[in-house]
């Protein structure tokens, strides 16, 4: 990242020092003095250029062993004449005066073609200038002894003024490949972050699911202890109500038992007189039964009422509970699914981003090769006519322009890439809220708990209560025993009572007799 404003910084200073050189140097151009060519008779006779001198490069030792006037390159007439229009519209200065025989054409251009080079139209531009040059400087036999000086002159200027060019076209490349560097690290620093974010999200939403899984497990673990510890209290409390209603069916067929013993050792004829008695104690008997009967059943009910209570009291906790717990589960879903779609939508937006920048890419490629194969067109057309380096001249200001456009894209390019880093602050904002919901999940899940650990403590005070009323069923249960007693030793009281009684009724029966027969005797002693 500091990398890149650098070299931005670099380019800006590069754009800013192109066109000043671009202007002077075509000022310098433009501005020397030509001569008037029109008056000049026709050229002589084709010279053609060799091919080594051509594509050789520009270099100090072919500078000084140029500049000599013993070398000249010209072995052969070249196939294109410079006609008079093309000479006066040509942006090629000349300096001073030369004999009509010094001036010689332009010579044939035999270039070899690479595709695989990424500065070949520059340097093949640069090599036609050399070659312009070497073919403008008259040979050493034909200049006069006082143009000498002109010539000599003239091919230097030529000379720095080529090298002004190189000086040029070599800033451009410098430029061309800083920005495709740039381009480059940044699609590079994208793809990167790109690839870390997919990777933080993924690893965030797996430990979310394996947390809100663990907890899922977690809770259906404890609900089935729980219902499993109802199921066992139900079944206690089955089993205890029945070995209750069990004792009492005893208690009941023991006392009918011992009633209908009872009846069978007493005759008919001495239960006559007391049978009201035994009747009214018997109803007593049953009214205290009744009424022990009804207070057993009220104590029950009592019992029966708590458990109910605290049942549906623990019922109505515990689906308090699973409601809670639902609708936070559903809440983590919602919002895991919120955070899936965004990011389906961030990769999404990432992957239209990536389209753009490679379409970007395909058509900065396709507009480099359609210059490539506009400068092979051009390089064509100046074989053909040399009339074309005017031509060429256009084409130099709109590379200036494309270069200009390039740079304005590279702005582009940097506002973009400010807009992306924005972008990534609002996606770290994003995440430090999505932390704040999860401490805020965290926190409900420990609440969750705690009321768990009431409901259990809740459940040990029930079982609490149950031992207490158990032990509240045994108390009873001895009550009834020691009322059992009491009424065994009532029972036993009354039969001593009826003993009694049969014995003062015999006794009476027997002096009713005696008393009958004295008055028997008494009344037939009377009538005797």
């Amino acid at each position: 990242m500091s990398r890149s404003p650098m070299n931005f910084q670099s380019l800006d200073q590069s754009d800013s020092s192109f066109p000043q050189i671009s202007t002077t140097t075509r000022s310098h151009l433009l501005g020397s003095p030509c001569p008037a060519i029109i008056s000049w008779p026709a050229p002589p006779p084709k010279i053609e250029l060799k091919p080594t001198a051509i594509a050789a490069p520009l270099s100090a030792s072919s500078v000084l062993s140029t500049s000599s006037p013993s070398t000249s390159f010209r072995s052969a007439p070249t196939i294109v004449p410079i006609s008079q229009s093309t000479l006066t519209h040509s942006p090629i200065p000349l300096m001073g005066t030369a004999s009509p025989h010094s001036l010689t054409p332009l010579p044939r251009l035999e270039l070899p073609q690479s595709d695989g080079q990424e500065c070949g139209s520059s340097t093949n531009l640069l090599t036609m200038l050399k070659a312009i040059a070497n073919g403008l400087a008259p040979p050493s036999g034909a200049c006069s002894p006082g143009s000498s000086v002109n010539c000599w002159g003239r091919e230097t200027e030529l000379r720095q003024k080529i090298q002004a060019l190189e000086e040029i076209v070599a800033d451009y490349e410098r430029q061309k490949f800083n920005v495709l560097g740039t381009f480059s690290d940044f699609h590079e620093r994208v793809a990167e972050r790109e690839r870390r974010l997919e990777a933080e999200y993924s690893t965030r939403i797996l430990s979310l699911s394996e947390e809100v899984l663990g907890a899922k497990k977690d809770f259906e673990e404890r609900m089935k202890n729980f219902h499993l510890l109802q199921e066992q209290f139900e079944r206690e409390k089955e089993q205890a109500l029945e070995r209750l209603r069990q004792d009492h069916q005893r208690e009941m067929q023991a006392l009918e038992r011992y009633i209908v013993s009872k009846e069978q050792r007493f005759s008919e004829s001495k239960l006559l007189n007391l049978e009201q008695k035994y009747i009214l104690e018997i109803q007593k008997l049953e009214e205290e039964r009744k009424n022990l009967k009804t207070e057993r059943e009220r104590l029950n009910e009592g019992f029966e009422v708590r458990f109910r209570r605290a049942e549906s009291l623990f019922e109505s906790e515990l689906t308090a509970a699973k409601m809670l717990y639902t609708r936070e589960l559903q809440a983590l879903r919602e919002h895991e699914e919120a955070l899936k779609d965004e990011l389906a939508v961030r990769q999404e937006e990432f992957q239209d981003k990536l389209i753009e920048l490679q379409h970007y890419s395909k058509q900065a490629k396709e507009e480099v090769v359609n210059c490539r194969k506009e400068v092979v067109q051009l390089e064509e057309k100046l074989k053909e006519k040399a009339a074309e380096i005017q031509r060429l001249a256009k084409e130099l200001a709109a590379a200036r322009r494309q270069t200009e456009d390039s740079f304005r894209r590279l702005s582009e390019a940097r506002s973009e890439a400010e807009q992306n880093q924005s972008l990534l602050e609002e996606q770290r904002e994003h995440l430090e809220q999505r932390n704040a919901l999860l401490k805020n999940a965290e926190e409900l899940r420990a609440k969750l708990e705690q009321t768990i650990g009431e409901l259990r403590k809740e459940v040990i005070a029930l079982s609490n209560r149950v031992d207490l009323l158990e032990i509240e069923r045994d108390g009873l249960r001895a009550q009834a025993e020691s009322q059992t007693e009491l009424h065994e030793s009532q029972l036993t009281a009354l039969e001593a009572m009826l003993e009694s009684v049969t014995r003062d009724k015999e006794e009476c029966a027997e002096r009713c007799e005696e008393t009958l027969q004295k008055e028997r005797a008494e009344a037939e002693e009377r009538e005797s």
